[in-house]
C-alpha cells in the first residue's frame, strides 16, 4: 500500500466542485435573472432530481429555476448537476473560482478523465484556463465509452474516430498530451499486452513481466473447464449473451472496468472472432474500447472463446 504525501488531499470530484467551485460563492450564482437565491446545506447524492420535462406538474424545474438544482425539501444541491450549475455561470465568476484554487493548490490531478462527460468534461476544461496552478488529467482513451455511468448528456470520445483525433481536440483548447508516461501496465501480462498490441493496434507494455498467455479454446472439454470454473471470471458482450447465467463468476465486457482478476475467459462476439486470425480487423469505436477493457483485466491468462464454438458448446447444453 502506498501512503499520501505530505500537503496532499484526496478529494472526490462531487466534493471538489462543491466545496471549492460552488459553495464559496453561492451568494453570486446566478439563476435565471436572479442571484444568491440559496444557501445550500450540503450535496445530495441519493435523491435523482425529476428530468422528464414533458410531464407537467411531475417536479420538473428548467435550469432557471433555483429547484433545478437544488432539493427543495432538504436544501440541498443534486450531484449530478453541480457541473451544470458550474457551467451556467458567466465568464468572471468562473475566472474567480479558477483564481481560488490557483491559490490554494500547487498543483491538480484529476483521475479516470475519459468517463468525464457532458458538464463535467465542460468543466474540467474551463478548468484548464487557470494560469497559477498545473493541471494533470490522467485517462486512457480506449476505456471511454465504456462506463458503468448514467450521465444524461453525451460524451466527447463519441465524436472521435481515433487517439490521435482526441488528442488534436485535447491539442486545439491548449491541453499538452502525453501518450507514453502511462503506457506500462501493472495488471496485464506481457503476452497480453502483446496481444493488445498486434490485434488491436493498441500500444501498452507489461511493467514488470509477470507469467501469463493467451490462450484460445476450441475444444468442448477445455470449454467446458474454463467455462465452469469458478476462479476464472467469464466476460460476456452483454447480459443477453445466451447461457450468461449459466456459468459461475460471470460479468460483462463493460462492467468489467476497473475490475482485476487472476484468469479470465472472454467470450468472443462474431464480429471480434477476426482478433483470432490474420485478417483486417476493423472495430466500431464502442466494441473496440469494450474488447480492450475485457482483454486487460487479467493479471495472467487470457482465454479466448470465438462466437461460432460458444455457441455450439451452449446450444448442446441447453438442448441436452
Amino acid at each position: 500500500m502506498g501512503i499520501i504525501p505530505e500537503n496532499t488531499t484526496v478529494i472526490t470530484y462531487t466534493r471538489f466542485v462543491y466545496y471549492w467551485l460552488i459553495r464559496p460563492y453561492e451568494p453570486s450564482i446566478v439563476i435565471g435573472d436572479n442571484t444568491g437565491q440559496f444557501r445550500s446545506d450540503g450535496i445530495d447524492i441519493s435523491t435523482p432530481p425529476v428530468n422528464d420535462r414533458t410531464n407537467p406538474g411531475n417536479g420538473y424545474y428548467r435550469k432557471n429555476k433555483v429547484f433545478h438544482y437544488l432539493d427543495k425539501y432538504s436544501n440541498k444541491l443534486y450531484s449530478n448537476r453541480l457541473s451544470e450549475l458550474y457551467c451556467g455561470q458567466k465568464a468572471p465568476y468562473k475566472e474567480n473560482a479558477r483564481n481560488s484554487i490557483s491559490q490554494f493548490f500547487d498543483e491538480l490531478y484529476v483521475d479516470e478523465f475519459q468517463d468525464f462527460t457532458d458538464n463535467d468534461y465542460k468543466l474540467l476544461m474551463d478548468l484548464t484556463k487557470a494560469t497559477e496552478i498545473n493541471i494533470h488529467y490522467v485517462g486512457d482513451f480506449y476505456q471511454s465509452l465504456v462506463s458503468r455511468s448514467n450521465k444524461r448528456g453525451g460524451t466527447p470520445y463519441s465524436k472521435v474516430g481515433s487517439l490521435a483525433e482526441m488528442v488534436k481536440k485535447l491539442e486545439n483548447q491548449k491541453v499538452l498530451v502525453d501518450t507514453k508516461t502511462l503506457r506500462k501496465s501493472w495488471r496485464c501480462s506481457a503476452a497480453t499486452c502483446n496481444f493488445v498490441n498486434q490485434k488491436l493496434g493498441i500500444p501498452i507494455e507489461c511493467a514488470d513481466f509477470h507469467e501469463g498467455e493467451v490462450l484460445q479454446l476450441s475444444e468442448d472439454r477445455d470449454i467446458s473447464d474454463v467455462l465452469y470454473n469458478p476462479e476464472i471470471t467469464k466476460l460476456m458482450w452483454n447480459a443477453g449473451t445466451r447461457g450468461f447465467n449459466l456459468f459461475p463468476s460471470t460479468n460483462k465486457w463493460g462492467y468489467s472496468k476497473g475490475d482485476t482478476y487472476t484468469d479470465v475467459c472472454v467470450i468472443l462476439i462474431s464480429s471480434t472472432d477476426c482478433i483470432l486470425s490474420d485478417q483486417n480487423i476493423v472495430l466500431k469505436p464502442l466494441v473496440l474500447h469494450s474488447l480492450y477493457v475485457a482483454l486487460t483485466r487479467a493479471r495472467r491468462n487470457v482465454y479466448l472463446i470465438d462466437s461460432a464454438a460458444y455457441t455450439r458448446f451452449v446450444n448442446a447444453l441447453i438442448n441436452t
